[in-house]
Formats: structure tokens, C-alpha cells, sequence
């Protein structure tokens, strides 16, 4: 085929300019985008001055050094409490959690029954909870706290003033026990701790469980023990009472529309009412909450009370909630078999 140089000439260069008009544009975006957060970043350090007096160039130099790491974006996008039960309960409830924590639970008895008879909480569900959150005290979490809140805080796409009020509170929390800020690490979301307290949390609910004189949730696990079961009471969780049953109908489909949310909104008479089969021996003005999960076999229907909610308030999910429940349950049948 005959082609006419002129023209092709002239396609390029029209190519050309389109492209280069492109990357003009695509960098005018990112100049404006930095601009705006750097606009973010230095409103944050000048409340943190104002409000809290500290150094506009130490907090200016520590911005400075935080770092925007893409494994925080994509491990908060794609939490595993996200996937469906069956496969979060596979993750969770294993063997090797309940061997090891009947281990915790033996090293560390005379810690948790004086929990258990301060706040309240069975020894296993705090022993279950430590297990979740950070294999019994043995992983901690791997990233820089500066960085995770600079990362959600700043660049997330989703719960960025959460992320900044909890930087705010890191930041005193850090300030108060004289501990440099860049020096910490934990979780991608920023917990801190055996016990995975967000700074917020750290600040409200630790407590000095070992008779030291300080709240150490990085170190020390009786005062994690502590922190958790006081956390747990304030709350609002019910000494002695049930935490979470398994139901069904005859229609079970009947259920399953009327299931909602974890949290008590209706009473065990009205479930009652909609056909539930087990007997469960409870009052029925007493409040409860029905919700779904798909597990293996298909959709499972669960009756909360008090206590499960509770347990959410920890962590805002059903599927860590259920997962600390059983995993408690294993951990005190593989004990009691001893």
C-alpha cells in the first residue's frame, strides 16, 4: 500500500500533542493533589500546636520522615474480617490457637482469674481475644504507628478524620510516656500492643494491671490482661449472663428476614414468635439481637445478646465477635481436658 508521508506526518505530530497535552494535564493533578495534602498535613501540625502545644518543628520534621505505604491502602481495603465467616473462622479458630492458649491461660492463671474477679470477664474470652489479636502477645504488628495514621490519615480514601483524631491521640499518648512517636509499631490501622489498642482506647481504658506504675500494653501482659477485661466492663458487659446461641426455624427463611444487626434491637419473644426451635431457658422481654453469616454449609443464624455486642465494640465485626466466642469455648474444653 501507497502511503502519503504528509499525512502520517501529520497524524503523529497531532499524536504527539495529544499525548504530551495528556501529561500536562495528568501532571497538573498530581501538582494540585500534593498540594492539597500538603495544605492537610500542615493544618494538622498546626492544630496539634495550637491545641496541644507541641513543636511546629518537631511535628513539621516528623512529617518530614513518615512514609505513605501502599501495604497500609491494601491491607485496610481487603481486611480479613471482610471475608465471609466460613473462611474467617478457618483463619482464627485452628488448633494451634487452642493448644496455645490453654498454654497462656496456664502461665498467666493467676493474672486473669484476679481480671475475672475485678471486671468480670470469663479468663477464656480475654484469653481468646489476646489469641485474635496478636497470637497471644507474639506478633504485635510490623508498622511504623507514624506511618499508618500519616497513610490512612492523609492518602485513605475512607475514615480520614477517624484515622487523624486517632494520629492526635497517638501523638499525646506518645508525648505523655515519653516515648518517641517513630520508635512504635503495630498494626496497619495503627493499634498498639498485645491487646491492639488504638491510641484513643490506650489512653481511655489501660490501666497498670502489674503494679508498676504505668499502663505498658507493649510489654507488659498482665496489664494488657487488665487494659482488655476493663475495656470489655465499661462497655457494658454482663457478668455471668450468655453471650451468643445458634438458632433455627421451621421456616427458617422467616428468620433469616428478619435478621439485621448483632446489636439487641427486639426481644427473645418475638423470635420466639417467629418460629425458633431451641428452648433456651430465657426471659422473653429479654433483648437480642439475629444475625447471618454464610458458613460452610450454607447461612447460619445466630441470637446475640449483651455480651456479643460488647465484644464488637472491641472490633465491628460479627465475624470476629463469633470467632472470639468459639475460639474461647475450645480453648476451655481443651483445659478442662487436661
Amino acid at each position: 500500500m501507497i502511503t502519503n508521508p504528509t499525512i502520517n506526518s501529520k497524524k503523529l505530530s497531532f499524536l504527539g500533542i495529544l499525548v504530551l497535552g495528556l501529561s500536562i494535564v495528568l501532571v497538573a493533578r498530581a501538582h494540585e493533589a500534593h498540594q492539597t495534602q500538603d495544605a492537610v498535613i500542615v493544618e494538622f501540625i498546626q492544630k496539634m500546636v495550637e491545641k496541644h502545644q507541641f513543636s511546629q518543628e518537631e511535628l513539621t520534621v516528623l512529617m518530614d520522615n513518615a512514609k505513605k505505604k501502599d501495604g497500609i491502602l491494601n491491607a485496610f481495603d481487603k481486611p480479613a474480617t471482610s471475608k465471609p465467616w466460613s473462611f474467617f473462622k478457618k483463619l482464627y479458630v485452628t488448633e494451634w490457637r487452642e493448644k496455645e492458649g490453654v498454654k497462656f491461660w496456664e502461665k498467666h492463671a493467676q493474672t486473669l482469674i484476679r481480671a475475672e474477679d475485678q471486671f468480670g470477664i470469663p479468663q477464656e474470652i480475654i484469653t481468646a481475644l489476646i489469641g485474635i489479636e496478636t497470637n497471644y502477645g507474639t506478633y504485635t504488628g510490623e508498622f511504623r504507628i507514624v506511618d499508618a495514621f500519616y497513610t490512612l490519615g492523609f492518602y485513605g480514601k475512607r475514615r480520614n478524620k477517624y484515622f487523624l483524631k486517632e494520629f492526635e491521640e497517638f501523638l499525646i499518648l506518645a508525648r505523655e510516656n515519653n516515648i518517641a512517636p517513630n520508635s512504635i509499631k503495630g498494626s496497619f490501622a495503627g493499634a498498639i500492643g498485645i491487646a491492639q489498642f488504638m491510641p484513643s482506647s490506650y489512653r481511655e481504658y489501660a490501666i497498670d494491671f502489674d503494679g508498676d506504675g504505668k499502663a505498658d500494653l507493649e510489654n507488659s501482659v498482665a496489664d494488657a490482661i487488665g487494659s482488655a477485661s476493663n475495656y470489655l466492663k465499661r462497655h457494658g458487659w454482663k457478668r455471668g449472663e450468655p453471650i451468643v446461641f445458634p438458632v433455627s426455624a421451621d421456616n427458617d427463611q422467616v428468620l433469616s428476614e428478619m435478621a439485621g444487626k448483632s446489636k439487641p434491637n427486639r426481644t427473645y419473644g418475638e423470635l420466639k414468635q417467629a418460629g425458633v426451635k431451641q428452648d433456651l431457658g430465657l426471659n422473653d422481654d429479654l433483648e437480642v439481637g439475629l444475625f447471618k453469616l454464610e458458613g460452610d454449609e450454607g447461612v447460619e443464624l445466630w441470637m446475640s445478646l449483651k455480651n456479643f455486642y460488647v465484644i464488637t465494640r472491641y472490633n465491628p465485626s460479627n465475624n470476629y465477635a463469633l470467632a472470639m466466642v468459639q475460639l474461647s469455648e475450645k480453648i476451655k474444653a481443651l483445659k478442662n481436658a487436661d
